[in-house]
């Protein structure tokens, strides 16, 4: 009989649940049942904390688990399909096949990307709709039942625009593309699967999701617990990310102005920048987990994949900086100290452009705090939106706040570009507009954190990886500079077809 991949019951989230106090509010869930769990707001909650666990967890294929552990193994993986982020060496071999484009023929595996992003994100799908479909029923005080729901609404759009974005083309001029099949009640194994809806109707749901989360947190901005948890706050920073999809100038701005209002919230400079981005505490952290110690995923972890210091994958497969791009840093620009310089100091950490940006807060332990999202991309959502919007001097001044925290000589910088919103510089030319500045600029602030991929999709450009003397070590020979290519996107899982009946392989599959 047929089965969905993704047809999990809440008890899969039950029982990813935290037992720490003063990280996640929970109790021992795994003799709970989901009806009992969704009676009142407290059992609700313990279910979408564990949608949170499940967010820096691996266990999404059946092997290669060390490379599927959630949100950060999706920003490496989409970071290695551009040309900003690269592996100096293929080590053991994770990852290194998603920098060289050879993970699509591999859909018919469990253990490969394909499989485990899909069961991924489809995982956080069903259980949210399991917690949603309880928002009529669910005991206790309304804004603590609104702030639950709005929170599952959240989850589900964000899960929803990860998978548009990693299995199909990007949204303008592809709206009427299959997208992927949508679902908004809870799935059994004896549920009926859902055929490809389009783009447009994917992004449709997205956007209602977000509107009613919006919406309802703004009942109560303040009652978030945790900055693992998602508030009104991030729901805006979530639209404005779909909105510059959308190519939705005014909205972009509009919600990513909101996410910056946050009370606490600032961007970040000085020592903070060279801490290791391994502390939700920072103050420009809106989203990110908390890792303690019972936690701790060791080799299946951000920090293992890019902490070149710890004796862990990274110091055998380096994560770099493209030449190219290290080198439109000037020395006066505090990230410069991101990256090693071109160099060989002979210790894995000192290898050429190796990346130092983000480090283990305790490498004995493992640990080491994952974020999510920063202010400083809704900062660079707002400037680049604005320009698209030919609004060039407010999107200057949003840039410029951001620069005078890097970089003291950056008004020199900007005072010799063009003020138009024309983007001139393709990958690897020389910026002469405000627009090449500004992107240049979401490049270099936020490497491995905003995934290139959907930079590239929703931009319409390739990329090059052939800079002078370049430091890449794959260099795929397709051609990488055709805007939408089968390549930027990923394959369906074969599972899918076999579970799902309203899909067929040789008429539902992305291009092989």
């Amino acid at each position: 009989m047929k089965k969905l991949l993704y047809a999990s019951v809440i008890t899969l989230a039950l029982g990813m649940t935290s037992c720490k106090k003063d990280f996640l509010e929970t109790t021992p869930t795994d003799k709970v049942d989901a009806p009992t769990m969704l009676e009142t707001t407290d059992g609700a909650q313990v279910a979408m904390d564990g949608i949170y666990r499940m967010l820096y967890t691996s266990g999404w294929t059946t092997g290669n688990t060390d490379q599927n552990f959630g949100i950060m193994s999706t920003k490496i993986f989409t970071s290695l399909m551009g040309e900003d982020f690269l592996q100096d060496a293929q080590g053991n071999g994770w990852f290194y096949f998603d920098y060289r484009f050879d993970v699509r023929s591999r859909y018919t595996s469990t253990t490969w990307r394909s499989y485990g992003t899909w069961n991924f994100y489809y995982t956080l799908i069903s259980n949210a709709n399991y917690i949603l479909s309880a928002e009529t029923t669910l005991k206790g005080e309304k804004a603590v039942i609104d702030n639950i729901m709005a929170q599952a609404y959240s989850i589900r759009a964000y899960a929803y625009f990860q998978l548009i974005q990693l299995f199909q083309q990007t949204y303008i001029g592809h709206q009427n593309a299959p997208g992927v099949p949508l679902y908004t009640e809870p799935t059994t194994s004896a549920s009926q699967g859902k055929p490809r809806g389009t783009v447009e109707e994917v992004y449709t749901q997205i956007n209602s999701d977000l509107d009613k989360a919006i919406t309802l947190f703004a009942q109560d901005k303040a009652l978030q617990k945790h900055k693992s948890h998602v508030d009104f706050y991030l729901a805006n920073a979530f639209k404005a990310n779909v909105s510059l999809v959308q190519n939705k100038w005014d909205d972009a701005v509009k919600y990513s102005t909101e996410a910056l209002s946050k009370p606490g919230l600032e961007m970040i400079s000085g020592a903070d920048l060279t801490s290791g981005f391994n502390s939700i505490s920072l103050k420009d952290v809106l989203w990110g987990a908390q890792i303690i110690a019972d936690q701790s995923t060791v080799y299946a972890s951000f920090f293992s994949h890019m902490d070149a210091s710890a004796d862990r994958y990274a110091a055998s497969s380096r994560k770099v900086i493209y030449n190219w791009l290290y080198d439109q840093i000037p020395q006066t620009d505090a990230r410069k100290k991101w990256w090693h310089d071109a160099t060989d100091g002979g210790e894995p950490e000192t290898k050429p452009y190796n990346q130092v940006k983000f480090r283990y807060a305790d490498k004995a332990s493992d640990l080491g705090d994952y974020i999510f999202m920063r202010a400083e991309e809704m900062q660079l959502v707002k400037a680049e939106a604005l320009a698209h919007a030919n609004r060039l001097t407010e999107a200057k001044t949003e840039l410029e706040k951001l620069m005078k925290l890097r970089n003291p000589n950056y008004a020199q910088t900007l005072n010799g570009m063009k003020m138009s919103k024309d983007f001139t510089m393709g990958s690897i030319g020389l910026p002469t507009t405000l627009m090449d500045q500004i992107l240049l600029q979401r490049r270099i602030e936020l490497w491995g954190e905003a995934e290139r991929i959907y930079d590239l999709q929703r931009l319409k450009m390739g990329f090059n990886r052939n800079a002078t003397k370049s430091n890449h070590t794959s260099k795929p020979i397709w051609n990488t500079e055709e805007v939408a290519s089968k390549e930027f996107i990923l394959t369906i899982p074969q599972k899918e077809f076999d579970g799902n009946t309203s899909l067929d392989a040789t008429k539902d599959q992305n291009p092989l």
